[in-house]
């Protein structure tokens, strides 16, 4: 094509409503998405859309030409080996139903609502055990076969499993006669694979954990898991062709070709944590007799809303299936660890997750996967003991594998042929950014340690359990019992920090170190001064080598040393975190560290790209807010430093502002104020549509009104400006020891969430899920946010959000 002709398809890519931008690259057009088209929230975009109703055209064919049979009589249309390509055998499949209907059935539901319920294969094997059910699937032929037979307490209605909560839906339940509570148990089985991404994962598994009524399980059910992918469509392949010489490589090929949904525990675990409840969580082996891909490289997973345990089962090590009813026998909770799944594992000892099961028949166990390595397996007795809080589910390198990008490079590049074609133009060679962030992801994996970044999580799971052993101390030394309230009055806590105090006893109780009957907290884990000491030094010493300033260790142990007194307000955090003046605590809390180099990389990337957008020959015009001790500001000024600057770093404190201007005396185009976001904009000085970039770190989460601070800062951005910002999207344990002292409200002032969706919650941080919906609810177009899925520092939940104000 010739510059002119590129520049006339470009100009026509710009009018289409799933482009965001299109510009020439060299030889190609490079197109990125809008967010709008591939989002889930607050409706699923159009492309999304198009991807679920690929494959809704796919089952309604498949059901509406599967041979007639009696009611009742299981259809197992669809169900081929990816190996042969033929149907798997009937005794296979009833043995893969009725393992599923066990696994329902465990928690004794009696209100089920199943989302993908295709032919009925589950449905008939769980009504007779129900008061009521209902089922959804997309595709109307079964649909329509269903509802043809259903009695007075079962219903079934046309709808995709997004719409778990929708009018159709509830008026379903309803019309089944489920009680106002909602459903016990929803079931989704054998239906994420379909799904285009781990957005819509994360939608429908949070929709689906508040519809729950308390205390009930949603079970995710024949999950692909993506740490099998490649084994997989490497067995695959061996079937195909043995020969070894091209095997791995057709392996890798197939599995980035394929065109369903893969994902870890760890992701699905991530993705409940947006539900705003306490979740547990059990992942579960296929337990299966035949020897197929369904029971080698698939899980089920069962989480359960508003429960808690304080049964801790010991770790015992694998030691072979002769000991392994002795220690279930033992008499003490315990869970064995580390023994090799003979489908999957070549070290020797190993069994199925069906002999165990085999060998524990009538006892009280339960075999789980190992949550890490989908190669071991586990025995937990009792098996109430089996679900782990889904944060520590979560806490580790999450993989998934989506189609939805494939699908989104194939399709936009059709849109462009298209347009070139009705326009007599020649056939553009198309790249689509399906991730925009990309390039700022490399930017920042290369400002950080990757052995660093794998060891992280673990370290900030230990200092989250020294932060629940010090909450354990502090209220079983105060002699803490009762209600809330009665708790914090034996604690003596100040009253704009006993919203703290909730969040602990909340914290307790999910992590079983405190019992809690609905009303009362009582029988608080005992935990010694000494054994919280240990435990302190003991993250001193794994804090070497892991990228974190010892001035932050010790401020960590000084808040737990002084925890009573901070409660009492005696002791002001900040006498702890600016000792004698200084920041260096505050600048290793947020710069010198490897989550906050990934961060501040990230956002500098961004920035420093944005830069370019702007018109020649004027500076870039950026507001930061809440820029603390700068350790943002100082990436970003080093990325901008050939760029002309009108930079204004705000706080609210003027201890900030002053420590700032030494710090940075020097810079051309730098600028010094207050601004505060509950305010005003326009009486702070900053002029609506006058900015190129706003951006904040750890800062917005301290909004009282979350969507009223966001659509201040949009308008104070000119089309196409960038919101870029970094923030916590999960609640951190150690944070509720430390940082969290610094939220709670002063007198006068309104503390932070009190005007938006989080008043009443005592929830400080939104999930990932609520920032999106609050950026598009305030008129952003949002871009995406890291990590990305997948990556090491994804579980720590702190995370660069990217957004624009739309051009029109």
């Amino acid at each position: 094509m010739s510059p002119e002709q590129t520049a006339e398809l470009i100009a026509l890519l710009a009018d289409h409503p799933w482009i965001a931008s299109a510009v020439q690259d060299g030889p190609r057009v490079r197109i990125r998405p809008t967010r709008a088209a591939t989002a889930m929230r607050p409706t699923p975009g159009p492309l999304v859309l198009e991807h679920l109703e690929h494959w809704g055209e796919v089952y309604d064919f498949t059901y509406s030409t599967g041979a007639a049979r009696p009611v009742g009589e299981p259809d197992f249309s669809g169900w081929r080996s990816s190996e042969t390509g033929e149907p798997f055998p009937v005794e296979h499949m009833t043995d893969w139903v009725e393992r599923t209907v066990d696994l329902v059935l465990a928690a004794r539901p009696r209100w089920v609502l199943e989302l993908g319920c295709g032919t009925g294969l589950l449905a008939h094997r769980l009504r007779p055990h129900l008061a009521g059910y209902v089922g959804t699937d997309v595709a109307q032929s079964a649909v329509d076969r269903l509802a043809a037979e259903a009695d007075p307490s079962c219903a079934y209605v046309r709808a995709a499993a997004h719409e778990v909560a929708s009018p159709g839906v509830l008026a379903a339940l309803a019309r089944a006669g489920f009680p106002a509570e909602g459903p016990d148990c929803v079931l989704v089985n054998s239906v994420t694979q379909h799904f285009p991404h781990v957005e819509y994962l994360a939608a429908v598994v949070v929709d689906a954990l508040r519809l729950l009524a308390p205390g009930g399980s949603l079970v995710i059910g024949d999950v692909r898991h993506a740490g099998l992918l490649e084994a997989h469509c490497r067995r695959v392949e061996a079937a195909a062709d043995p020969d070894p010489s091209t095997l791995d490589e057709r392996a890798r090929s197939r599995a980035e070709r394929d065109d369903e949904l893969n994902f870890d525990p760890a992701t699905l675990a991530a993705a409940a944590a947006g539900a705003g409840r306490p979740v547990r969580v059990s992942v579960h082996p296929k337990a299966l007799r035949a020897d197929t891909e369904l029971t080698r490289y698939r899980f089920d997973a069962v989480l359960r809303v508003d429960t808690s345990t304080t049964v801790r089962p010991a770790d015992v090590p694998w030691s072979g299936t002769a000991d392994l009813v002795g220690a279930v026998d033992a008499g003490r909770p315990v869970r064995v660890t580390g023994i090799p799944n003979r489908l999957l594992s070549p070290e020797p000892g190993g069994v199925t997750a069906r002999e165990l099961g085999d060998a524990l028949v009538g006892r009280d166990a339960a075999v789980l996967l190992d949550v890490r390595d989908p190669a071991l397996l586990e025995v937990v007795a009792p098996a109430s003991a089996a679900a782990a809080p889904a944060a520590l589910v979560a806490a580790g390198p999450a993989r998934a594998h989506e189609p939805f990008t494939a699908f989104l490079v194939r399709r936009l590049g059709e849109v462009a042929r298209v347009a070139a074609r009705r326009n007599g133009l020649p056939a553009p060679v198309v790249t689509v950014d399906a991730d925009p962030l990309a390039d700022a992801a490399r930017a920042a994996d290369a400002a950080i340690d990757a052995e660093d970044a794998r060891r992280l999580p673990a370290f900030l799971r230990d200092l989250d359990r020294v932060a629940l052993l010090a909450m354990a101390a502090t209220l079983g030394q105060a002699g803490a019992e009762g209600t809330a309230e009665e708790v914090a009055d034996a604690l003596r806590a100040a009253p704009r920090h006993r919203w703290i105090v909730r969040r602990w006893l909340a914290a307790l109780v999910e992590e079983g170190m405190i019992a809690h009957d609905g009303r009362t907290y009582r029988d608080v884990l005992a935990v010694s001064r000494a054994e919280l000491e240990e435990a302190v030094r003991d993250i001193d010493r794994a804090r070497r080598g892991m990228g974190y300033p010892p001035e932050l260790t010790r401020f960590f142990q000084s808040a737990t040393r002084y925890l009573p007194e901070l409660l009492r307000d005696e002791v002001a955090l900040q006498s702890l975190l600016f000792a004698d003046g200084e920041t260096g605590t505050a600048e290793g809390a947020y710069r010198d560290n490897p989550v906050n180099r990934y961060a501040n990389a990230a956002v500098a990337h961004l920035v420093r790209a944005h830069a370019g957008t702007r018109p020649a020959g004027r500076p870039l015009r950026v507001l930061e807010v809440g820029a603390g001790v700068g350790g943002t500001t100082a990436d970003v000024l080093a990325a901008l430093a050939d760029v002309p600057l009108d930079y204004l770093f705000t706080d609210v404190s003027r201890f900030f502002l002053l420590d700032a201007e030494e710090r940075f005396a020097g810079v051309d185009g730098l600028r010094f104020g207050t601004f505060d976001i509950d305010g005003d904009p326009a009486g702070q000085g900053v002029g609506a549509g006058e900015l190129d970039v706003v951006l904040g770190a750890n800062v917005l989460h301290n909004a009282r009104d979350l969507g009223a601070t966001l659509r201040g800062l949009r308008d104070l951005l000119v089309p196409g400006g960038l919101l870029v910002f970094v923030d916590t999207t999960r609640e951190i344990r150690q944070l509720l020891t430390s940082m969290q002292f610094l939220m709670s409200a002063r007198a006068g002032r309104e503390p932070a969430g009190s005007g938006d969706f989080r008043a009443g919650t005592g929830r400080i941080f939104p999930t990932e899920a609520e920032w999106t919906t609050e950026l598009l609810v305030a008129g952003f177009e949002p871009v995406g946010c890291l990590p990305p899925p997948g990556h090491a520092l994804r579980p720590i939940g702190v995370q660069v959000f990217a957004a624009v104000r739309p051009s029109s």
